[in-house]
Parts: C-alpha cells; sequence; structure tokens
C-alpha cells in the first residue's frame, strides 16, 4: 500500500467518489457518511464542530441519539478509509476534521463557475438541515462565487445565526456620496440630569436598528455625537459628516410621561421629510422600547427609501449610477402596473451587468422576478430558480435580511413551510423592523393551517410600516387568517381596507365576497353588500379566472376549495 506523496482523490463535482493514494476506489455505501466527508472537505480549514454534524446530518433525531449516530458513522468511516490508506479523518471531543493536505478535492477550487452539480444526486429524506446546506453550496457554485467565510457559509441557511448580528457604522469619510444617514446625540430636555443616560442610550440604540437596513449606510456614533454636540448649523453638520439625512430627537417632561420628538431632514433638499412624538410611559419595560425603536427604524427607512427614489427620477439617464439605476427601478416597481415592473426588471438587470455581485442588485431584481411571479402564478421550476437567486444574494452579503426573507418567500410557494418559517424568523433577527418579513412569516402560518397564529405577525407589519406600498398585501393577508377562523366581519373589514389601496388585488375581493356569502344573512342591507361586493369584483378584475385560486400555496388544498366554494355560495345567492 503507497503512503508515500500520493494523496486522497475527493470527487465532490458530480456524483460523489472517493479514490485512495493508490488510485483504488474506497466505497463509502452510507449517503450520511458521503454528507459528512463533503461537509468536512469544503469547510474552510477542513473541520466542523460535532454539534454542528449532528444538527445537519440528525436534527430530526433527538440529541442523545443524533449524538450516537454522528459516533457510530464517525467510527464506520475511519474503519473503511484506513483499510486503503493512511487516516484521512481525526476527531477530538468536540471536532472533527479532514487533513487537507493529504486529499485533492475539487469542490475546494472555486475559481469560476462549476460545469458539474456538487453531490449530484445525493439526498438525505428528512433532514431539512442538510438540503438547507446542499442547495446554498450549490447556489454558490453555480453562480461562480468565491468561498466566503467559514463561519458564514456554516450559518447560511442553518440555525445557528447570531441573534444580534448587524452591518458595521462606518465613520463619515468613508460614505463617499452614499446617502448615508447621521443620528445625532438627543438631547435631554427634561431638567432630570438623571434622564442624560436615556436620551444617548435611545439614539445609540437606533444607530444599531438602522444599520441593519443594510442598504442604508449609517454613521457612526463617534463621528455623529462629536459633531452633535458641537453648536454648529444643521447643514454644516451634514456637509461635515457626509450625510444626506440627519435625524435629531428631544427628550422632554409630559403629564403621561416623557416625549420623545424626534425629526429628519434631508439635507440636499433643506427641508424635514419626517417627524414624531412618542410619549414614553414611565418604567417602560424594555419590550416596549424594543419596539418603539422598531417602529422608528421602519418609518426612518420607508421615508428615506422614498426620497431616494424620486431623487433618481429625476436625474438624467445618462447620469445613472448602479444604486441610481436600482433607485430608480424601486421607483418602477413600486407602481405595481406590468409596465413598470418590466421597466423594473430592466434596470435591476442593467445594474447587476454593471456589479454582478451588488448584494442590493440581486435583492431588487430576486424582489421584482418574485412580484412578477406572484402576478404570472409562475411554475415550480422558476420558483426554484428564484429562491437560488435569493441564495445567491444570501451569501453576497450574509447579514442583510432581505435576502433570507426573499428565500424564505420562494420556500413559501414551493411548499415547504418550515424551511420557510426558519428564514423568515432569521430575516427578523437580523432586522426587526422589517415589516414585510413580519407580513410573509403570517402568510407562511395561515398557508400552512394556522391562521391564529398569524395574526400577532401581520399586525406587526402593519405596525412598523402603515403607510408602506405592500399595505393592501399586509391587510389582504389579515382578511384571510380571520376567514379561515371564521370571524368573517373582521376578515370583511381587513379586505375593504385592503381593497381600499389596491382595488385590483383579486385574492382580497375574493376574501371579501367570501365573508359576505357566509355570513348571517340577516343583516340590513346584507345581500345588496354582497351583490355590490361581486360587481365591484369583475369591474376591477376582468382578467380573473377561478383557476387563479389554486395557485395560492395552501399546505392542505382544502382552503382552495373553500376559497373557490365561496364564491360559488354567492353565485349561487345572485341567482
Amino acid at each position: 500500500m503507497n503512503s508515500g506523496n500520493a494523496k486522497y482523490s475527493v470527487s465532490l463535482l458530480g456524483p460523489f467518489r472517493l479514490l485512495a493514494p493508490d488510485g483504488q476506489r474506497v466505497d463509502i455505501s452510507s449517503k450520511k457518511g458521503q454528507a459528512l466527508i463533503a461537509m468536512l472537505a469544503v469547510a474552510g480549514s477542513g473541520e466542523r464542530t460535532r454539534s454542528w454534524l449532528q444538527t445537519k446530518l440528525w436534527g430530526s433525531r433527538g440529541a442523545d441519539q443524533a449524538q450516537a449516530s454522528l459516533r457510530s458513522e464517525l467510527s464506520a468511516l475511519k474503519n473503511r478509509i484506513s483499510a486503503r490508506g493512511p487516516s484521512l479523518i481525526e476527531s477530538d471531543h468536540s471536532r472533527i476534521w479532514i487533513t487537507l493536505r493529504m486529499a485533492d478535492v475539487d469542490a475546494r477550487d472555486v475559481n469560476g463557475t462549476a460545469t458539474a452539480e456538487f453531490l449530484e444526486g445525493l439526498d438525505i429524506a428528512g433532514e431539512e438541515g442538510f438540503e438547507d446546506w446542499l442547495r446554498e453550496e450549490r447556489a454558490r457554485r453555480e453562480g461562480g462565487l468565491a468561498e466566503v467565510e467559514p463561519s458564514r457559509a456554516d450559518a447560511v441557511l442553518t440555525a445557528e445565526l447570531p441573534r444580534a448580528t448587524t452591518a458595521p457604522v462606518l465613520e463619515a469619510e468613508q460614505f463617499a456620496a452614499l446617502p448615508a444617514i447621521a443620528v445625532l446625540p438627543f438631547s435631554n430636555r427634561t431638567g432630570d440630569p438623571a434622564l442624560d443616560y436615556l436620551a444617548e442610550g435611545l439614539s445609540e440604540d437606533l444607530i444599531d436598528r438602522l444599520s441593519r437596513l443594510r442598504w442604508l449606510p449609517v454613521i457612526a456614533r463617534s463621528s455623529s455625537f462629536a459633531k452633535g454636540s458641537t453648536t454648529l448649523e444643521m447643514s454644516e453638520i451634514a456637509e461635515k459628516l457626509g450625510a444626506r439625512y440627519l435625524l435629531e430627537g428631544n427628550l422632554r417632561r409630559s403629564g403621561a410621561g416623557d416625549t420623545l420628538s424626534l425629526s429628519m431632514t434631508d439635507n440636499d433638499a433643506g427641508r424635514i421629510i419626517w417627524s414624531n412624538r412618542i410619549v414614553l410611559e414611565v418604567n417602560a419595560p424594555s419590550n416596549v422600547i424594543e419596539a418603539m425603536l422598531n417602529d422608528i427604524s421602519a418609518h426612518l427607512g420607508s421615508h428615506i427609501d422614498v426620497a431616494e427614489q424620486r431623487r433618481a427620477m429625476g436625474k438624467q439617464q445618462s447620469d445613472l449610477n448602479v444604486r441610481d439605476l436600482i433607485w430608480r427601478g424601486r421607483w418602477h416597481l413600486n407602481r405595481l402596473t406590468p409596465d413598470d415592473a418590466a421597466q423594473a426588471n430592466a434596470l435591476f438587470k442593467q445594474a447587476l451587468e454593471r456589479e454582478s455581485n451588488s448584494p442590493e442588485a440581486l435583492i431588487q431584481y430576486c424582489w421584482s422576478l418574485l412580484w412578477a411571479g406572484w402576478a404570472k402564478r409562475i411554475t415550480e421550476e422558476e420558483t426554484r430558480e428564484i429562491r437560488r437567486l435569493a441564495q445567491k444574494a444570501i451569501i453576497a452579503d450574509y447579514e442583510d435580511a432581505r435576502g433570507h426573507m426573499l428565500a424564505g418567500i420562494a420556500e413559501t410557494w414551493l411548499r415547504q413551510p418550515l424551511r420557510a418559517e426558519a428564514l423568515l424568523k432569521r430575516a427578523i433577527e437580523l432586522n426587526p423592523s422589517l415589516a414585510l418579513a413580519h407580513a410573509q412569516l403570517g402568510g407562511t402560518l395561515y398557508l400552512r393551517g394556522e391562521p391564529e397564529a398569524a395574526i400577532e405577525p401581520l399586525n406587526i407589519a402593519v405596525r412598523l410600516s402603515p403607510n408602506d406600498q405592500q399595505l393592501f398585501f399586509f391587510r389582504g393577508e389579515l382578511a384571510i387568517s380571520y376567514l379561515m377562523m371564521e370571524n368573517y366581519e373582521e376578515a370583511l373589514m381587513q379586505a375593504t381596507q385592503s381593497l381600499s389601496r389596491r382595488a385590483a388585488y383579486w385574492l382580497s375581493h375574493v376574501v371579501r365576497i367570501n365573508a359576505l356569502a357566509r355570513m348571517d344573512r340577516g343583516a340590513v342591507g346584507h345581500e345588496r353588500d354582497l351583490s355590490d361586493a361581486v360587481e365591484e369584483f369583475h369591474r376591477n378584475c376582468p382578467k380573473f379566472k377561478v383557476e387563479m385560486i389554486d395557485w395560492v400555496p395552501f399546505i392542505d388544498r382544502h382552503w382552495n376549495a373553500f376559497l373557490k366554494e365561496g364564491l360559488n355560495l354567492a353565485s349561487a345567492r345572485a341567482d
């Protein structure tokens, strides 16, 4: 047996194959054994923790059973490999590793796009942790992306996400012409020096919340607090910080408690674009403060988003940089028409052509495909392609909540509710102010038959972004949830509010008609309300076909039939 300078050959691109140093195949018949070798072979240092491997390969089992299964699989692997050559896999009480200098691993060459599928044909039924890891690895190689930092690669699409990961806040000179925001130290005007800590703490915490938006550069505290403590005019502070937006706040004493007055200035436009007054309860619990800061962050992000869209639309086409293309694309996408959606898609593709791995361009392009996909009711294969793109966005910027959210939406459409829930919860952990992630989580919950659980995240979405372009969707999701709970009055109210924001939203029309058709007929004017609802539906959605209801991704198809039955009830009563 040759144990000199010859190496093992580990083939992971295409079907799994392991060759000993003498060139003979080492037969690894166990799928989990193949997966374990692959997971070690592509790790940055060639090692994984035992707990990580247990979660991925035996996550469906209890902790003790998973631990025993890993020990058994590892023992079998070591025995089989050592029969053909020198020891390749080593372990201690907490780690398992491959000695990389003893192996040639084809998948560790990440230059260019892989020509064969990573671990072709390998699947492990029932182990979602492994399936999620495998999808992420395939997506990274299909996109020709460079190796990501091992700790991040391990956390993508797993349950190991750090709870409070945020984007870095940078010093002023690092932002150049980007639309940065500076949060100035809030002033304590209560007359009570003991509240200085509260005023400063609120502004510091808000910097943390805003940094999670990722697309919005946030001036570091060390810069904004230093300038904010001077007597300079606001325009001078903005200029010295390189900030387009300035947020200032004042804490004042009021009868009900302390009042926080906030205002955000667009320095380029020379005007205040958002302001608010918030009463802080005396000795308010931490969860109340957390919710308030999340709300403020969401509202600030929404107003800056709109301001940047308008600014980009005012530029000449020849002057547009990548960020301008993205903002202009968002403006078109938010108009919610097919023509505008097509223009948005073209702008996002143009941005990607200039910067192929731009996280923002990837996220916006993926979002445009999802929007168009809902309108066209795309196929499962098309949805899988969107999921691949969302996974690529996660890799491009692991800490951007929106990539996880988009992947979660795709999983929802593919009727994978547990994966969708994990991704959406991860998005919310990364950015608690992301209203759409809360709404999508609510949608995933009712689609799997848990409408009661959906109400809270949907209400959070409404609270976080009361003027959001997607508010019609948030209300529509609440309407479906209440309809499933047989709370027809609330379903009718939410559907009506949804349609007041977007009259052509066919699903809210369907829910509204279902609620009216199933309510007590004794109410005065009820039949007229039902007749008017049907007439309004036909007028605003002339291209609707009942088959469209089948596309709504309920796990239990009974609910698709339930919605169609409600339309039939309304039709019968009209006759």
